[in-house]
C-alpha cells in the first residue's frame, strides 16, 4: 500500500518589509496549520477505507495496527483511531483477543447486501445517464480501456489492485453523475462491506467477463439510455455476486 502523506498548508507569513524593526519578524513556521492529528487522523481513515472498498483485503484477513503504521509511515494511534471508526461502521470487527480483521460475511448476508446495492446502484446510474456530459464520458471511456489493458497484462497483486482502482472510479464517476453527496455517501458505506469479496473475484485469472459488463455500461451512458444503464449495472453486481459466491475461498469463509 502507498504512503499517505500530509498534505502541508503553504500559508507562510507574507514577507516583511526591508525596513522593518528586526523585534517584528515572527517565526515563518508559526502558521503552518496543515499537518495536525485530526487531519493525520482522516488521512489514514480514509487511506484504509479505500483499501477495504477497492479489494485490497480479503475477508478474513488480520489487520495488524503496526503493519498499517509501518505501511503508512505513521505511529500507531491515529491507525487505532481508524480502525475504531472503521469496526463502529462494520467494515472491520474487534476479536475477543483485541485484534482486528476483516468481516467473515456467509452467503445469505452477503446476498442481502449485493441486492442493497443493485437497488440503489442500479437507480443511480438510471438517473446518471441523461446527466452524462462529454467530459465524464471520456474519463469513463478511459477507466475501461485502462481496466481492459490491465486485464492483457500478467496477473499479480500489482496489477489486481490497478484494475480494482480503475474498476472503482469508473463505477463512481457515474453515481458521482447524479450530483448528490448523500447518495454516494450510502454506495460508500456498501462498497467497504462488499469491497473485500472484489478480493476473492480477482485473486486469480478466472473466467469472469467484467469488462464486457463495464463496455454495456459505458455504451448506455453514451446514449443517455437510462433504463439500460439500470440494467446493465444489476447485471454487472448480481453476474459478479453469483460469481463470488460460487468460488471455493468464498464457501470457505462461509463456513468459518
Amino acid at each position: 500500500m502507498p504512503r499517505s502523506k500530509p498534505a502541508v498548508s503553504s500559508a507562510f507569513s507574507a514577507p516583511h518589509a526591508p525596513d522593518a524593526p528586526a523585534m517584528a519578524f515572527a517565526s515563518p513556521f508559526a502558521s503552518l496549520t496543515g499537518v495536525t492529528r485530526q487531519s493525520l487522523n482522516q488521512q489514514v481513515y480514509e487511506s484504509l477505507h479505500q483499501a477495504l472498498a477497492s479489494g485490497y483485503f480479503a475477508p478474513g484477513q488480520r489487520v495488524p495496527l503496526r503493519a498499517v503504521a509501518s505501511a503508512l509511515g505513521t505511529s500507531t494511534m491515529p491507525v487505532r483511531e481508524a480502525v475504531n471508526r472503521l469496526v463502529a461502521i462494520g467494515a472491520l470487527e474487534l476479536l475477543e483477543n483485541r485484534r482486528v480483521r476483516v468481516p467473515l460475511v456467509g452467503v445469505e448476508r452477503y446476498r442481502d447486501l449485493i441486492a442493497a446495492r443493485s437497488l440503489i446502484e442500479a437507480a443511480a446510474a438510471e438517473a446518471a445517464a441523461p446527466l452524462m456530459n462529454d467530459a465524464v464520458l471520456e474519463q469513463l471511456a478511459r477507466a475501461h480501456r485502462e481496466m481492459c489493458e490491465i486485464s492483457a497484462l500478467p496477473h499479480n497483486e500489482e496489477n489486481v489492485r490497478a484494475y480494482l482502482a480503475r474498476n472503482q472510479a469508473f463505477h463512481f464517476l457515474i453515481y458521482g453523475a447524479v450530483g448528490s453527496h448523500a447518495l454516494v455517501a450510502v454506495i460508500q458505506s456498501l462498497w467497504i462491506r462488499a469491497g473485500p469479496f472484489f478480493h476473492i473475484l480477482h485473486k486469480q485469472s478466472s473466467d469472469w467477463r467484467g469488462n464486457d459488463n463495464h463496455a454495456r455500461i459505458l455504451v448506455a451512458m453514451q446514449q443517455r439510455d437510462g433504463a439500460e444503464a439500470r440494467a446493465a449495472v444489476h447485471a454487472d453486481i448480481v453476474g459478479a455476486t453469483d460469481h463470488i459466491v460460487g468460488d471455493i475461498l468464498f464457501q470457505a469463509t462461509d463456513d468459518a
